[in-house]
């Protein structure tokens, strides 16, 4: 019955278990000892088995190393991108802890008490949320590394930018902070001109006796600058040129495609075609509410 047990455990956490698990289902250090000697259990790490064979995969490797820190580690920052797949993890996995603990040969310990908000499980693995893992690594990227976790978590449908405000609010001096805004504000477009932006629009669709959409609100995992949900009409103000920002201009093309896959339509305004042409930007939005 034991070993029925160890099994089923073992088979929840991708083929590995922890000495403090086994040891609450009942069995002894005595005991442990004897299946590791027979082959039953395969040392991992100090405390960590595989059982019955040592053929590990990626997760399983991760698994391990949260287990090796105790039931309240997690997997986080490269390791935990990389759980999320928007990011690939290093030699070392990053686990994190909420009290100080040394690392080890193949695992780099970093301490932390983790928000509620802050922790999450993916394929069975206790890892930091896509937000805080994020935050974290953005003390450790480079502002370009960093522009691409962000695009590769928007595409993977994993972005939520209100959870990432969220974060960063709860750790206003982390390292990386100003980093990360700054790469939001290109992902997103400056603040002060984005208003200004909104502004012009609300002015013109109230001028024009259209329904009253809504704004910056969140749509299929992502912010999105105005949506007619009557109409699965999503409109997006293009405050910056794109030739002045191709990586801007590439992601931009990543979140239609999103939308696009929720059957919504997308229509994108600039600053300059709002100013100079904003008949045809009306004429644009009436021919796709009636299509």
């Amino acid at each position: 019955m034991i070993d029925w047990l160890i099994a089923e455990l073992a088979d929840r956490q991708h083929g590995v278990v922890a000495a403090w698990q086994l040891i609450a289902l009942g069995l002894t250090h005595d005991d442990i000892g004897y299946r590791a000697q027979t082959g039953r259990l395969h040392r991992i790490h100090r405390g960590v088995y595989a059982v019955g064979h040592r053929k590990l995969t990626p997760k399983g490797h991760r698994m391990a190393a949260v287990l090796a820190y105790g039931p309240d580690a997690v997997l986080s920052h490269w390791s935990a991108a990389a759980q999320w797949d928007f990011g690939h993890s290093r030699w070392k996995t990053d686990v994190t802890t909420p009290t100080s603990r040394c690392s080890r040969k193949t695992i780099r310990a970093h301490t932390a008490k983790l928000h509620s908000e802050d922790r999450d499980i993916r394929d069975g693995i206790p890892v930091t949320s896509v937000a805080r893992t994020i935050l974290d690594l953005a003390a450790q990227a480079t502002e370009d590394q960093l522009a691409r976790l962000v695009e590769e978590a928007d595409r993977k449908e994993l972005l939520d930018l209100r959870k990432l405000e969220r974060a960063m609010a709860r750790r206003p001096r982390a390292a990386g902070t100003v980093r990360l805004r700054k790469v939001l504000s290109a992902y997103r477009g400056a603040a002060d001109t984005r208003s200004k932006l909104e502004r012009d629009f609300r002015k013109l669709i109230a001028k024009a006796g259209l329904p009253e959409p809504q704004f910056n609100v969140l749509v299929a995992g992502l912010t999105v600058d105005v949506y007619w949900p009557q109409w699965k009409l999503v409109v997006e103000l293009d405050g910056e040129p794109y030739h002045n920002n191709p990586w801007k201009f590439e992601t931009d093309r990543i979140r239609d495609a999103t939308l696009q896959k929720h059957d919504l339509r997308v229509l994108r305004v600039t600053g300059d075609r709002l100013d100079n042409e904003p008949n045809a930007v009306l004429a644009d939005i009436i021919a796709l509410a009636r299509s």
